[in-house]
Parts: structure tokens; C-alpha cells; sequence
């Protein structure tokens, strides 16, 4: 399990306090899934989206009993009281109790992106993407050995929108485009590939260029690009090996 930051806290207690029914004004969304999405680029820390968005609302129910006004009724423990708060919890409540809305805000809204509300597709097409792969097939071999099939999809949502607007939709390998293949149900529809794989920035944060480090991808040639653990073929590799276009 990730660990939850005092960021990410700082970020519940502000939706907590200034969200009622909806979330806080500020975010200008009557979705509380929205609003969730506004911080995820900031503060994933590598969780899946709906991971993200179930941790960051428990974090934020945590504070609702201690806000009253808010209409909604936060994790109450067996006698009915409001679970108590502790560690980083405790510590950032402490800390903006006697601070206003504005003043919060300006803490939590340098981690908000408030450009991702125009995302809503490419946040549910991901979302598509981590479920298939939760349910990815799992090989055993004769020898008992389990093998998990998986790939790994460009999950910050506006870099994926960058990518796509620069690049388009077509395969950079076989051409492919689901639009043309599959009419209204593929269109938007797209794989986005870092070029430099993610495993080998060592945890270390870095800037992505979403025209010269991503590219468009379809989901045949994503998978054989990653076919074999510890070998990431390049663009050019992987068009070498192709054998017949797609149109």
C-alpha cells in the first residue's frame, strides 16, 4: 500500500471542510470524481486512478465528523464517535484549523490541475485500460512457475491528451487506428508509449515531453514492444519484425 503523504491529507481536509453536497466551489465541478481527478497528477505517487480516487475520499471522510456543516457523515467508530484523528492526519488539521478557505487553498492549489476536467474520456478510457490488465491472464507453466502478462500505459492524463494532440492517432508502428477500423466505438481511442521506459528513472521524478518522449501506439504493438521482461524494443526494432501492415 502507498503511503499517504501530508500533501495528500492537506488535499482531503480542504475538500472535507469546503466540499458540502459537492466539492469545494473553487474547483468549479458539481463531480466529487472529478475533483478527486484534479489532484491526481500531483499526487498519485504511482496509484491507479480508482485506487487514487477510493484513497484520497476514505482520507477525506476521515475529517467530514469533524466537520458538521458539510451534510455528509465522514468514519464513525463502533460507539458512533468520529474515528480519531492521528499521525499526519491529526498533524495537518492542527495545522489549518484557524486558517480560512483562501488561505488553504493557496496551500493545496499548487497539486490541482484544474485543466483535467475537459479529461473525462481519457480518464475513463484509462480506467478501462487498468481493469483489463487487473484481469490479464496468468500462465503456469509444467514446472508450477506463474508468468503475469501485463503492460504498462501512460497514466498522466494530460501528458496522454498532449501526446495525442501532437501526434494523432495512428500507430507509429503499423499505422493502425481505431477509428477507422471500428467507426465511433474506437474513435479517441489510442495506446501512448514512453520511449524511455518509466522502470529506468529509479523513482526519480522526471519531465516528460509529450512530442519527443511519448509516442501513439496501438494495443497489438504495445504488447510486443514489452513482450519479454527486461527488453523494451525500440519503434524502429519493433518495425523491423512487422510482417504485414495494417490499414
Amino acid at each position: 500500500m502507498i503511503k499517504r503523504t501530508t500533501s495528500f491529507f492537506e488535499v482531503a481536509y480542504f475538500l472535507s471542510k469546503y466540499g458540502q453536497l459537492y466539492p469545494p466551489k473553487v474547483l468549479q465541478t458539481d463531480s466529487w470524481k472529478t475533483a478527486y481527478h484534479i489532484f491526481y497528477e500531483a499526487l498519485n505517487e504511482g496509484r491507479d486512478i480508482l485506487t487514487f480516487e477510493h484513497s484520497l475520499k476514505n482520507a477525506r471522510d476521515g475529517f467530514d465528523n469533524y466537520f458538521p456543516s458539510t451534510q455528509r457523515e465522514g468514519w464513525k467508530d463502533k460507539s458512533g464517535k468520529p474515528i480519531k484523528l492521528s499521525g499526519i492526519s491529526l498533524d495537518v488539521f492542527n495545522k489549518f484549523e484557524k486558517l480560512g478557505e483562501a488561505e488553504v487553498w493557496k496551500r493545496v492549489s499548487k497539486y490541482s490541475n484544474t485543466n483535467v476536467k475537459g479529461f473525462d474520456p481519457i480518464f475513463n478510457d484509462l480506467i478501462a485500460i487498468e481493469e483489463s490488465e487487473k484481469k490479464e491472464n496468468i500462465l503456469k507453466t509444467e514446472g508450477g512457475e506463474k508468468v503475469y502478462i501485463s503492460r504498462k500505459v501512460e497514466r498522466e492524463p494530460s501528458l496522454r491528451n498532449d501526446a495525442i494532440r501532437i501526434h494523432g492517432y495512428d500507430c507509429a508502428v503499423c499505422g493502425f487506428n481505431f477509428e477507422k477500423c471500428y467507426g465511433d466505438w474506437g474513435k479517441g481511442w489510442a495506446e501512448v508509449h514512453h520511449l524511455a521506459p518509466i522502470s529506468e528513472s529509479k523513482k526519480q521524478k522526471k519531465f516528460t515531453d509529450p512530442e519527443n518522449d511519448l509516442v501513439i501506439l496501438c494495443a497489438n504493438c504495445h504488447r510486443m514492444i514489452h513482450r519479454k521482461k527486461g527488453l523494451v524494443l525500440t519503434i524502429s526494432e519493433l518495425k523491423g519484425k512487422l510482417k504485414h501492415k495494417k490499414t
